[in-house]
């Protein structure tokens, strides 16, 4: 645990370091169109210019979304929050199967580069947690425990 609060910290201070918060007026209207256009039901929109790119962070229903447009508003990037029934059947398989007796706590997909990583955490009893990074197919792309 930690390990994740010391983690926590320094990417806020380095987010806070490098994104810097823009106003909805500061943002080109095209991206906030479209934005509201797929995401009819965006709540909290915020907007964040981070290095070349515009991020946005909003949240649909309770779950949360990241996504990055770059200077001609093509998306870079999307992080969301994704539900157990959202995920492959074949990842849920493969979790059942590797690490029977943990529940899936939460998951977070990130589309990239043409590409869907699936960072999922594992939960057994009440102290032991592990956070795993899938590929779409399924492979192990990082492991990690918190204590």
């Amino acid at each position: 645990m930690k390990k994740i609060r010391i983690a926590v910290i320094a990417l806020i201070a380095t987010t806070t370091m490098s994104a810097q918060d823009l106003k909805t007026s500061e943002v080109p209207a095209s991206f906030t169109e479209g934005l509201l256009k797929k995401y009819p039901n965006a709540k909290d929109i915020e907007w964040e210019r981070d290095g070349m790119d515009y991020k946005v962070e909003f949240e649909v229903g309770r779950m949360e979304h990241e996504i990055w447009f770059n200077k001609n508003g093509e998306t870079v990037r999307v992080e969301k929050d994704i539900t157990r029934s959202m995920m492959p059947q074949g990842l849920i398989d493969i979790i059942n199967r590797d690490y029977a007796g943990y529940k899936i706590d939460s998951v977070e997909s990130t589309e990239k580069n043409g590409q869907t990583t699936y960072e999922v955490e594992l939960e057994k009893g009440w102290n032991e947690q592990l956070i795993i990074t899938y590929t779409k197919e399924g492979k192990v792309l990082n492991i990690s425990k918190d204590d």
